[in-house]
């Protein structure tokens, strides 16, 4: 009983050669009962489907021959079929995971950079002065202490400056004594002046008011008053020679007096007729001609007196305000120079300069703890180098107040919070552990999305740590000492549910709490003992499948 399975597979395998002989035979004789298709099919068959064929008679002599010389070789891929199967099955064992209870830990790890909390910055910012040419510095790292020089720049030029700035200010002063005694009797005259001018304009407006009101009139009365007095004096002569005419007519006799008479008579009428045609003449100028040229030369001299009055007034004002604001620009002036030699005096003295603190050099400044200026400053710290205003050029830390600044990664900013403890790591010193904690977390981010964090941190004398050296700090952010855990590529997430493959293909829906680079906390749906997958195992019917011979392929 025993043989009947190898006789079996024995019968197979002379099954499969027949099926193929006729491919490797010569000649033009093949079967030809069998059908296409079914010589197609043959190869794919199991070998417990391939016993029919062996019960055939027509077998080709060249086919037994070989059917007879690969029964070993057929035998033995018959019997390395089981031993295939036992390390599929072992590959199946390696991708699974038993859970069970063990310690688990969450640790966040950053690196950061020592940096000082007591930092002097040193910054030349010259009022009056712009020159800032280096004579000579301290080098990079040198330890001092507050008052100490640390740059030493080049003064000549400045103190030139401030002797002839000296030298000008009696000029100025002089000048400002001068205006300020040309503004004080401006103060006082202008006003005088402005009087003047409004009384002479008042006086002639009055004038004009008196010619109007009484001289203009009285002298229209006075041209007709005149022509009627001759033409009364003319008629009473004529009167008086018209009488003396009858009376001496009614004698009948004339008189070598009374001729007399009658002539002068007659020659005071003739007088009068000459004074009335002269008053005429003389009535009809004055009112037609004199009097209204008279007027209208009085309201042209009104008229330029009330100009000249608001012209001199405003020349007036505005010679006094300019005055005045001549005498303040020189003031400002004399001002300013006093304060130029003072900062040029200041700045002097500023181009020594000195510690403002206990503490190390370093050139440049710290940037979230970086020295970026460090390598641009110190090119211009060499003797005859020129230093630029208000750039910092030197910042004087103290070694003693340190602290830890670290760029935290957005996906790991949750699990930062203030008051953690740390261990920390220099990086020139890894043997030896500092205790730090979380200072403060900044929420802001900068551009290169990372996030500003501080830490504490006290090396104490027997470790040495400086500003600008690197460090990492790791911090335990979560630990359970009995986790139920699964490798973190076993969970899968479909929609919003969580779930694990167990061994055998089934899907448990599970709870999930904190995960590692390596492991997932499982919180509900998996006890300890459990084995699930890692990941899922490949169908059987995706197994390897033995390839159909050369001659099968042909047909």
């Amino acid at each position: 009983m025993k043989s009947f399975p190898s006789l079996m597979g024995l019968f197979a395998v002379f099954a499969m050669v027949f099926l193929t002989a006729p491919a490797q035979s010569a000649g033009p004789e093949k079967p030809a009962s069998k059908p296409k298709a079914e010589e197609k099919k043959a190869p794919e068959k199991k070998p417990e489907e391939k016993k029919a064929p062996v019960k055939k008679a027509a077998k080709p002599a060249a086919a037994e021959k070989k059917e007879e010389a690969k029964p070993a070789e057929a035998g033995k891929k018959a019997e390395a079929k089981p031993e295939e199967k036992k390390e599929v099955a072992k590959k199946e064992e390696a991708k699974t995971h038993k859970v069970k209870a063990e310690e688990f830990e969450v640790k966040l790890e950053l690196s950061g950079v020592v940096e000082s909390t007591s930092e002097a910055r040193v910054a030349l910012r010259p009022k009056a002065s712009g020159s800032l040419s280096v004579i000579k510095a301290v080098p990079h790292g040198t330890k001092v202490n507050k008052g100490d020089i640390l740059i030493e720049l080049e003064t000549d030029k400045l103190k030139e400056a401030i002797e002839d700035q000296k030298a000008g200010m009696p000029q100025q002063h002089m000048a400002l004594e001068s205006g300020r005694r040309d503004l004080e009797k401006l103060e006082k005259t202008t006003p005088l002046n402005l009087e003047s001018g409004r009384r002479s304009k008042m006086k002639t407006e009055e004038d004009f008011a008196y010619f109007e009101d009484v001289s203009k009139p009285m002298r229209i009365r006075d041209a007709h008053e005149d022509l009627k007095s001759t033409a009364n004096y003319l008629a009473y002569a004529e009167e008086e020679l018209n009488q003396l005419k009858k009376m001496y007519e009614l004698d009948d006799l004339t008189e070598e007096t009374e001729e007399i008479v009658l002539k002068r008579s007659q020659h005071s009428v003739d007088s009068y007729k000459w004074m009335l045609e002269q008053t005429k003449s003389r009535t009809d100028r004055n009112l037609n001609t004199l009097i209204p040229r008279e007027q209208e030369l009085m309201e042209r001299n009104l008229e330029s007196k009330r100009i000249e009055w608001r012209s001199g007034e405003q020349s007036l004002r505005a010679g006094l305000e300019q005055k005045r604001l001549e005498v303040s620009k020189m003031e400002r002036d004399l001002h300013k120079a006093e304060k130029k030699i003072a900062d040029m005096e200041g700045d002097l003295k500023m181009l020594t300069v000195r510690a403002p603190q206990d503490g190390i050099v370093y050139y440049g400044m710290s940037q979230r703890g970086k020295w970026t200026t460090a390598a641009t400053v110190e090119r211009k710290l060499i003797p005859g180098g020129t230093l630029t205003p208000k750039e910092i050029v030197m910042t004087v830390v103290d070694p003693d107040k340190l602290q830890l600044r670290v760029s935290v990664p957005e996906n790991k900013l949750k699990d930062l919070k203030k008051g953690q403890k740390a261990k920390t790591k220099l990086t020139w010193n890894t043997d030896e552990e500092l205790n730090s904690s979380v200072k403060e977390v900044s929420f802001v981010p900068f551009s290169n999305n990372t996030f500003d964090a501080v830490f504490t941190l006290n090396p104490g004398k027997e470790i040495t740590a400086l500003p600008g050296m690197n460090a990492k700090a790791e911090i335990e952010v979560y630990k359970n000492e009995k986790a139920l855990l699964v490798p973190k590529g076993a969970v899968k997430k479909e929609k919003d549910e969580e779930f694990v493959t167990l061994k055998g293909g089934k899907k448990q829906k599970v709870k999930t709490g904190r995960s590692n680079d390596k492991m997932t906390e499982i919180l509900e749906g998996l006890k300890a003992g459990a084995e699930v997958e890692i990941s899922a195992a490949a169908p059987a019917s995706k197994a390897p499948v033995k390839k159909p011979t050369a001659a099968a392929a042909k047909k």
